[in-house]
């Protein structure tokens, strides 16, 4: 296994564990997090870390499975994830339902030697409020007459 695949799994494993700083261990200090559904972008130890525990707060009994992780060049590994959990709290402006979800996610982790140095994360967005019984985001309603 390359040191890129190594430090990977290490972030995504301390993820699954629910150990935030474990993870933010493989992290470079000025390493930043894209989280391309919320168009959220900044340093991981900051916008990620508030992130992440929000994720764990919201979902409690979340489980992250890597699904697949392959280098796609020597210091870039993909990873494709599914993260299943029941909410329990309020999550990115969704009050709590109680839903189960399950929701499949794409990450791109650039490495540098032994460190993360960028993380960008994927998943559907519609899927996840359609999970969580949120109404469709992508058609406008008109709720008064003319």
């Amino acid at each position: 296994m390359n040191i890129a695949l190594e430090v990977a799994h290490a972030f995504i494993g301390s993820l699954a564990r629910h150990d935030v700083d474990g993870a933010l261990i493989s992290c470079s200090p000025h390493c930043s997090i894209h989280i391309v559904p919320l168009e959220l972008e900044g340093p991981i130890h900051a916008e990620g870390r508030r992130f992440f525990e929000n994720w764990f707060s919201a979902f409690p009994d979340l489980t992250l499975s890597t699904r697949r992780m392959f280098a796609t060049h020597e210091d870039v590994v993909a990873v494709e994830t599914t993260f299943d959990g029941t909410q329990a709290g309020e999550f990115l402006g969704v009050i709590n339902q109680e839903k189960h979800i399950d929701l499949d996610e794409a990450w791109l982790l650039h490495t540098r030697s032994d460190r993360i140095e960028a993380v960008k994360l994927f998943w559907c967005q519609n899927q996840l409020y359609r999970r969580l019984a949120v109404r469709r985001l992508d058609r406008v309603t008109i709720t008064t007459s003319f």
